[in-house]
């Protein structure tokens, strides 16, 4: 069982469920009850909604585990589930099981609230995890950008259907936040990825910004990104005069921007796999607080 959980990167599905539970309790619940309005969908309806993003999810980790046999036999031989430890027919079965089951989840949400374009988000979403494992993975850019859209799509498909929060401005101000800050820490991520996969992706003709550019450039870009995001959110902070609001200040300060600091470092001194591999895991940990980050707003609301 467990290397089926490996398979569709279990840790990653946690923090899309934590993510989507925060951004409905502790950012749009308690800013629509301060105005009066109250949620829309049922808890019920809720857990459908984030039941399928989480299917969808796991399934584009299987198909894009599939389509990656020959490469991840080069770049990662020893971490490889599917032939490894899970035949193939068998990852496909489970690939189809979770994509099916996720947009009919969509589609039956639509079904018993009228929100069509619920089921179509998660069929659109599906089909580009499909088509970025097949083919757009190995476009420089496109493939890094697909995958930053679609997680970025994680926190704005929590208040689709629900009216009140998106003719709310405060609402989609904090939603068009952490939007961008899923995109941009995925994008980074996805392009530390790239520098991580050069060989294997170099062996079999695969193109992305690391074989293109170089790993010197692709470093580069993800330190220009990493400071650009830093340098945002410092001014976010000096222009909300956030100060006033002492925890979410200090945890910001703390748990956010002294780890970019740190990511910045890495990234500069970074030369070998291995170094890339520790910054991808330390950004890793920059989303994670990110996302824990909803919690103390709550809490300073």
């Amino acid at each position: 069982m467990y290397k089926y959980l490996q398979l569709v990167r279990w840790p990653n599905l946690i923090m899309i469920i934590v993510l989507q539970y925060l951004l409905r309790y502790a950012l749009v619940e308690p800013i629509l009850l301060y105005e009066d309005k109250a949620l829309l969908i049922t808890p019920f309806e809720f857990f459908i909604l984030v039941f399928s993003c989480v299917l969808i999810a796991g399934g584009g980790y299987v198909i894009n585990d599939i389509e990656d046999l020959e490469i991840d036999k080069v770049n990662k031989p020893e971490k490889k589930i599917v032939e490894n430890q899970i035949s193939k027919e068998n990852a496909m079965n489970l690939y189809t099981a979770l994509t099916f089951i996720g947009v009919l989840g969509g589609f039956f949400l639509s079904y018993i609230k009228g929100y069509s374009y619920i089921g179509i988000i998660n069929l659109i979403t599906a089909g580009m995890l499909y088509f970025y494992a097949t083919s757009y993975k190995c476009i420089p850019v496109l493939g890094n950008v697909i995958i930053s859209l679609l997680s970025s799509l994680v926190v704005f498909i929590v208040i689709v259907p629900e009216p009140f929060a998106k003719d709310h401005p405060g609402v989609m101000l904090m939603i068009a936040v952490y939007g961008f800050f899923s995109f941009i820490t995925t994008l980074i991520r996805e392009i530390i990825k790239d520098i991580e996969d050069l060989e294997g992706d170099q062996r079999f003709d695969c193109a992305t910004l690391a074989t293109v550019l170089g790993i010197t450039k692709a470093k580069w870009t993800c330190i220009i990104l990493t400071f650009s995001v830093l340098s945002l959110l410092i001014y976010a902070q000096i222009f909300s005069r956030q100060w006033e609001s002492i925890l979410p200040f200090l945890y910001i300060c703390i748990f956010i921007e002294l780890p970019f600091f740190v990511l910045l470092r890495k990234l500069y001194y970074a030369e070998k796999k291995s170094d890339f591999y520790k910054a991808s895991l330390w950004l890793k940990l920059i989303m994670f607080t990110g996302i824990i980050s909803l919690a103390i707003f709550k809490f300073s609301f």
